[in-house]
């Protein structure tokens, strides 16, 4: 006689570990494992995202000819990086620097080939252009800047173009951003000039001399040089960090072979259309000249640069301490072959009648490139999202109604995970800003796994167990182990809408998802191939084995991101809390690498335990980031890896005038500018016994347009915390730049023309503010006049004037068109004078408030005078 079973409660049957006799279950320590499988292939990425080829030296040219060395390129290096920082107008950087670049150049042309020809011009140029930068609009001119340019006369007069620039930011000496580029350029132009053999097409190298000062001296070349006709493609070389590969992050516009160029000649590959695309949405706080050769010069080009450790970019960090052999013999390598490519090819010559579809191209891990077009990448991308969906559904067996409900489910699940995970890491974010916790993981990059990566599993896995308890006594004819895979159609599905979404809009990136699904794909078919899907466990290792490699893809955007945003964050200014993106990085990292790993929670017996152990770890990341030294932001130079807080200190001297142009007050102080979230809060405690004000609370900002405060950079002004300090001292200062009224005339009508003439070879700026019932309509430095920017509320045209030699007085006119009616002043004028790496005009006041900084950061001072006007 068969005995009764005992009837199941129904409270019971909402425990998710009732279920523990099921042989698909696995012990919660699986789940650890898996989680190592992610770090694991987290590892190899690194690697490979790190790892650089052995340098070459002069002792290589015995067994190899024709090959970059490293070596040579690091003397170079060491001689621009022995001036210091050059800053577009000093010695260092008008004088020191060309005569480098003179010696160089000419010891080339001594050791040179006889078949090559080496030709070599000195520019000294004169222009204007309007600008926009990080949401600001400016007008931007530069005077008597500089340019070296070389040309290695090919068979055909085309050229293609290899640009770098050797000014740096102030403060800065400048090794990586961006005498390195130069030195691999000369280094480039000494082998090629070298060969026997001479090239099809010309290469002209360009060292351009003001591309710190808002990219001017590449606009002078492409817009003025003779010999910017006949570019027919470029190169440009940046940096943003100083290790590293360089990624090819933009490319074009509508000139594929560029990139097949890339594909065919370059050895160690590093190059993502998704870096292009992310680029471009202004995210970055960063420009280069490529802009200035495809928008004034509408030619095509490829732009490299490095941005790894770029906690070290525009800071006294940027040394030669910092940087290594090998980075500038990967690079040298990479261009070196890029260009002999390039200028023995046809390409320079053709002129395509319609312009090609952009290229999707991609690396995975340096050791393949691929590239296809745009239209064949939306179709790729929709074939595997369609058969990644069609095919483990065909191939899962079961009622497809069940099998349809959960992969309805796994498609929530994720959506709901990320979701959810999004308002936890945002939750977060907030309370670390609350508890003065910002930006605890900027020196310690790891700290950001604890403290938003555990926090966003620990949502998938929530969501995951829920599908379980919620579902448990629904009657289902899919065992558990089916139930899980069809879940895993779910997350195809997610990713298939991700990526047709993509595509539909335009986007190139949806790549990066397709091979996540490719590798889903791949692990299907070979479970249907080897009769798997049906069996409780083995079918999971052929998951896990494809899911390695779709982690080590995955991982790679992870690390990216956080490698690229973190250091950002030091100098992306107070308008967005940092937390926030590293959080949401945080949270696509899961959703990139565990997404196809976290429906196998689903098979875990005591997935509470694991639940409380990733809580754990959350918490205890937490307490290091908010408990201990750990968590607090930035380093010294010390410990070997400088990771400093940004500061701009300027020691300044207001002069206001009446209408008539005579004195009518005068004051002093000093301007605080703090780069980063944080920087307000370390100001008040490095001053807190100081009469620190806030600018927009001064006195001026309700009397004086734009605050009567010296700008130099609105987009600065407009981003950054600013504070004023009052103080005793007058900056000592001489060779003002000046801007003389000559008067006012009536040309017609309402039409007023005001007369000025500039004088002054030293940086400066001045800002126009056309009084209520005023216009700015028209004026002598451009043919249009730039849109306005905002600032305290007011509306205004920012011009910003870089001088590289002396140079002579200029007329500058501005006709105002003036409403009927209006009657007294027209316009505020605000005439500024900066005075940059002039260590010679600091008081002692001034040197010894910069000795409160803490070693932690990096403070670049600066002087400047202002003169406001009304007229």
């Amino acid at each position: 006689m068969v005995k009764n079973k005992r009837p199941v409660s129904k409270t019971e049957r909402f425990k998710v570990d009732s279920d523990s006799g099921n042989v698909h279950r696995v012990e919660a320590h699986w789940s650890w494992l898996v989680l190592a499988l992610v770090l694991g292939a987290g590892s190899v990425t690194n690697y490979f995202l790190t790892h650089l080829p052995e340098a070459r030296t002069v002792a290589d040219l015995e067994r190899f000819d024709g090959i970059f060395i490293a070596e040579r390129a690091w003397q170079d290096l060491k001689a621009f990086s022995d001036l210091g920082p050059r800053v577009v107008g000093s010695k260092e950087n008008e004088a020191l620097a060309v005569d480098i670049f003179n010696r160089r150049i000419e010891e080339i042309r001594a050791t040179c080939h006889p078949d090559q020809k080496v030709v070599v011009e000195n520019q000294i140029v004169t222009g204007v252009f309007n600008f926009t930068f990080y949401g600001t609009s400016m007008t931007t001119m530069y005077r008597n800047v500089q340019n070296i340019v070389v040309k290695l006369e090919g068979e055909r007069e085309e050229s293609l173009l290899l640009n770098c620039h050797y000014d740096t930011v102030p403060g800065s000496p400048g090794a990586s951003d961006d005498v390195a580029s130069c030195s691999v350029m000369l280094e480039i132009l000494r082998v090629m000039s070298r060969s026997p053999q001479k090239n099809l097409y010309s290469v002209v190298f360009l060292f351009n001399g003001a591309e710190e000062t808002l990219l001017q001296a590449s606009h002078g070349f492409i817009t003025k040089h003779p010999w910017a006709s006949q570019i027919k493609a470029f190169l440009n070389l940046e940096s943003a960090g100083s290790a590293g590969k360089e990624i090819l992050f933009q490319s074009g516009p509508n000139s594929p072979w560029l990139v097949d160029a890339y594909a065919k000649s370059v050895r160690h590959p590093f190059a993502q259309a998704m870096a292009e695309e992310l680029f471009r949405t202004g995210l970055i706080p960063s420009d280069t000249d490529f802009r200035i050769f495809r928008d004034y010069g509408k030619i095509s080009g490829i732009d490299l640069a490095h941005f790894l450790n770029g906690y070290r970019y525009h800071t006294r960090y940027d040394s030669l301490e910092y940087l290594s052999l090998p980075v500038l013999q990967r690079t040298g390598d990479n261009v070196l072959a890029l260009t002999l490519e390039i200028v023995n090819s046809n390409h320079l010559s053709e002129n395509p009648q319609s312009p090609p579809a952009p290229r999707v191209f991609y690396d995975f891990l340096g050791l393949v490139f691929i590239s296809y077009s745009s239209r064949t990448g939306h179709f790729i991308n929709a074939l595997v999202a369609v058969l990644a969906v069609l095919i483990p559904y065909r191939g899962l067996s079961g009622r497809r109604a069940s099998i349809r409900v959960a992969a309805f489910r796994g498609f929530g699940a994720t959506l709901a995970g990320a979701l959810l995970g999004l308002a936890t890491n945002s939750i977060l974010a907030r309370q670390m800003e609350i508890l003065d916790g910002r930006m605890a993981w900027y020196s310690n990059l790891w700290l950001v796994l604890p403290m938003y990566g555990a926090p966003a599993l620990i949502c998938h896995c929530v969501v995951q167990m829920l599908l379980d308890v919620i579902f448990a006594n629904k009657k289902t004819t899919l065992s558990t182990g089916a139930t899980i895979q069809a879940r895993l159609i779910g997350v195809n599905a997610f990713w298939s809408a991700v990526v047709i979404l993509l595509s539909l809009a335009g986007f190139r990136s949806g790549y990066i998802f397709m091979i996540i699904q490719l590798c889903s794909l791949a692990s299907v078919c070979l479970n249907i191939v080897l009769k798997l899907q049906r069996s409780s466990r083995a079918w999971i290792l052929v998951h896990l084995a494809f899911q390695f490699v779709a982690a080590v893809w995955s991982s790679f955007y992870y690390l990216v991101f956080v490698k690229l945003f973190a250091p950002i964050a030091g100098r992306s200014g107070s308008v967005v809390n940092p937390d926030f993106i590293i959080g949401t990085i945080a949270v696509l990292g899961v959703l990139l690498t565990g997404s196809y790993l976290l429906p196998l929670f689903g098979l875990v017996r005591r997935p509470n335990r694991v639940l409380a152990q990733l809580c754990g770890l959350a918490l205890f990341g937490l307490a290091l980031a908010l408990l201990t030294p750990l968590g607090f932001p930035y380093r010294d130079a010390s410990g070997g890896e400088p990771t400093t807080q940004r500061h701009l200190v300027t020691h300044t001297m207001r002069f206001f005038h009446d209408e008539q142009g005579l004195l009518k007050d005068m004051d002093k102080g000093f301007l605080f500018e703090a780069q980063d979230i944080n920087g307000a809060r370390s100001l008040r405690q490095i001053f807190e016994n100081e009469d620190l004000v806030p600018v927009e609370q001064m006195p001026s900002c309700k009397t004086d347009f734009f605050c009567a405060l010296p700008f130099d950079a609105m987009w600065r002004q407009v981003h950054f915390d600013q504070f004023w300090l009052p103080t005793e001292d007058f900056p000592v200062t001489s060779n003002m730049f000046t801007l003389a009224f000559n008067g006012t005339e009536t040309v017609s009508g309402n039409l007023r023309r005001v007369t000025f003439v500039a004088e002054g070879s030293i940086q400066s700026a001045f800002y126009v503010g056309p009084k209520p019932g005023v216009k700015l309509v028209r004026w002598s430095l451009l043919d249009s006049v730039a849109p306005p920017v905002r600032f305290n509320n007011q509306d205004g045209y920012f011009v910003y004037i870089s001088h590289g030699l002396p140079d002579r007085s200029w007329p500058i006119t501005m006709d105002f068109e003036v409403q009927d009616g209006h009657a007294g002043s027209i316009v505020d004028i605000g005439v500024i004078t900066k005075y940059w790496e002039s260590h010679d005009t600091h008081t002692d006041e001034f040197r010894a408030l910069l000795e409160k900084f803490p070693a932690w950061t990096n403070v670049v001072p600066s002087v400047a005078v202002i003169n406001v006007f009304e007229l």
